[in-house]
Parts: structure tokens; sequence; C-alpha cells
């Protein structure tokens, strides 16, 4: 004859399994579909960013996927980068050789500044020149392409780089500047070096 178990014993057994299923679950569930980011390289777009820097931008997801793409150096040169999401949540950003001085650069952006694209704060990281609007940070960086002289710019040779959110972020408000900000100084760093600039 079996031994039956007390009502107490039985309550904690299924209480137990219970608890153990649905620990197993949620971290299943987590393992399957909020890691993607963590999948990325360590430096996703062929070296141009960190992945804790894309990911302090973009909400969990199950997968992602990132390209990092450049011309060859010179006075047409970009370098782009995106990360996409399986929600499709994107990171992405350009940096391209233009001929322009600081305040023509930050003109553009003062004329999209407002109620649209919020206000519009600049800065400085080393020896670049940076502002953010609501959800897009750029950066400005005096660059000589290889195939040119300084004294042939009407106004500067400069690497100038856009970075945008499209989609969910995993911040908002000052964080996601911050976050953007990191993002396109690192961009800058990479296609700087990769675009064989002179004269920073």
């Amino acid at each position: 004859m079996r031994e039956k178990i007390p009502v107490g014993k039985r309550t904690l057994i299924v209480t137990t399994a219970a608890f153990a299923l649905a620990v197993g679950g949620a971290l299943g569930y987590l393992e399957i579909f909020t890691k993607g980011l963590d999948r990325l390289p360590e430096r996703p777009c062929d070296g141009a960013v960190a992945r804790s820097t894309v990911k302090s931008i973009l909400p969990d997801a199950r997968s992602a996927k990132d390209r990092g793409t450049g011309t060859s150096p010179g006075k047409d040169f970009t370098f782009f980068c995106r990360v996409l999401t399986s929600d499709d949540h994107i990171v992405s950003g350009e940096s391209d050789v233009q001929d322009a001085s600081t305040e023509t650069w930050f003109s553009g952006y003062e004329q999209e500044s407002g109620e649209t694209y919020g206000e519009i704060r600049r800065g400085s990281k080393d020896d670049m020149e940076t502002l953010t609007l609501d959800r897009l940070a750029s950066v400005y960086v005096a660059c000589t392409p290889p195939d040119a002289n300084a004294d042939d710019a009407l106004q500067r040779y400069a690497l100038i780089t856009e970075v945008r959110v499209v989609g969910g972020s995993r911040v908002h408000g000052n964080d996601l500047r911050k976050a953007l900000t990191d993002f396109a100084v690192q961009l800058t760093d990479h296609a700087y070096k990769v675009g064989k600039c002179r004269t920073r």
C-alpha cells in the first residue's frame, strides 16, 4: 500500500515545481526573446561603435543585425552604420566628408529645432563639436581628405556625422541625447581613421 503524502507536503511540492517551471520559462523567454543585442559583435558596424552603446539606445529584442560600410577615402567619403532589431527599432548614422564651417553645420540644424525636433543643444568633446535634437545627434570635426588640400575648400573640409533612432528606444530625454552623442562620437572616430582624414 502506497504511503499517502500529507496535504501540506503535496502543496509544497506542487508550489516548488510550479515555481521552478515559471523561473525556467522566464529564463528561457529572456534568453530567446530579449538577448538579440547581446549576440551582436562586441563592436558592431565593422568595429565602429561599442555594443554597450547600442544596448544603451535600443530596447531588448529577439534578434538584431548590424551593417557597417564605407566608400574609398577622398572628398566623397562616407561611412554608414546601422543596427536593426527584430522589432524594427533602428539606430543608424553616417559620417560624410563635407565642405562646411562649424557655423554652416550648426545653422542647418538650428532651423530644424523647435516644436517638432525639440531644443537644440550644442557642446564639444575633445576637438569635436557636438549637437543634439530629440532622437538625433550630430558631430563636426575638421578633416582634410587625402585627395585634397585644406586651402581648396570653400569653407573648411570636415567630417560630419549624423545619428538617429527610429522606432522605440531604451531611454528617453537627456539619457537618449547622451547615448546618441556617444554613438556619434565613436562613429566619427572610426570614420576619421578609415577615411584617412588629416588636419584634425
